[in-house]
């Protein structure tokens, strides 16, 4: 695991801690117009690309979360499991890519840790649903990301869920850039990324409720490369078939103030 890696596992681990101590302490409050917080937060690991593009694996921390419900007096957002319209953020954490990840990197820039943060609208039936996510980055790249997806949606018991649905992903200039361009004096060619649709794939996830606050979900994906991303010479160095699995335990946290 990268030292950036064991970073963002300390901070996160850091802020779980923190949550955990607010939870504690507000939890017994209340007041006569009553303010909650539904949150989750999820700490695993996930293999896969070293990074965008690559043919290689390797195994580090994964991150998730998701506002569950919100009530700030005439605000209130609960995207939960009810059937209709959904809205909740949508973050996003990507590895940094140094010239030591591949020796075909020599001589194009080195990419930071990166963070995306955005939000996420869905619609849901019953047994289905559709979203859109669309994601700005705040660290590593500045660039704008939008993600599609529907999923199947099974529960074969009180606790566990199925999802399988497939995947697509939109990229605009400043993202493809950064992770598809090749300057001119690197060890591959030069080129130009452009943005527009940047890949399309599969997701299948199982999620088991142990508890009323503690879960834990695994997840297996595969997305192809396609346009100005699979045309890339980074990419004619790896590959364009970018599989992942990962697993996380997920804790929720209710907060009333």
């Amino acid at each position: 695991m990268s030292t950036s890696g064991h970073s963002i596992l300390h901070r996160f681990v850091a802020l779980l801690v923190l949550a955990t101590m607010i939870s504690v302490t507000l939890g017994g409050s209340a007041s006569a117009e009553e303010r909650s917080l539904s949150f989750e937060l999820g700490l695993g690991a996930r293999v896969a690309p070293t990074y965008e593009g690559s043919d290689t694996y390797q195994t580090s921390p994964s991150f998730g979360g998701g506002l569950e419900a919100l009530s700030l007096g005439a605000i209130s957002i609960e995207p939960g499991d009810d059937l209709g319209f959904g809205f909740a953020p949508s973050f996003r954490v990507l590895s940094e890519r140094t010239a030591d990840d591949d020796k075909a990197l020599t001589g194009i820039d080195d990419v930071d840790l990166a963070f995306e943060l955005g939000a996420k609208v869905s619609y849901r039936w019953d047994g289905a649903e559709a979203f859109a996510a669309l994601r700005k980055g705040v660290t590593g790249h500045d660039g704008l990301v939008m993600d599609f997806g529907a999923d199947v949606i099974m529960t074969p018991g009180t606790r566990t869920e199925l999802r399988f649905g497939p995947r697509m992903s939109w990229a605009d200039d400043a993202y493809m850039d950064t992770y598809f361009s090749v300057p001119a004096g690197a060890t591959l060619r030069q080129y130009d990324a452009e943005g527009g649709l940047r890949s399309y794939g599969l997701e299948m996830s199982m999620r088991y409720d142990m508890s009323d606050v503690w879960a834990v979900e695994g997840t297996l994906g595969y997305d192809r490369l396609t346009g100005s991303a699979a045309d890339s010479p980074i990419v004619d160095a790896g590959s364009r078939d970018q599989g992942s699995v990962g697993i996380q335990i997920i804790r929720t946290f209710n907060l009333r103030f």
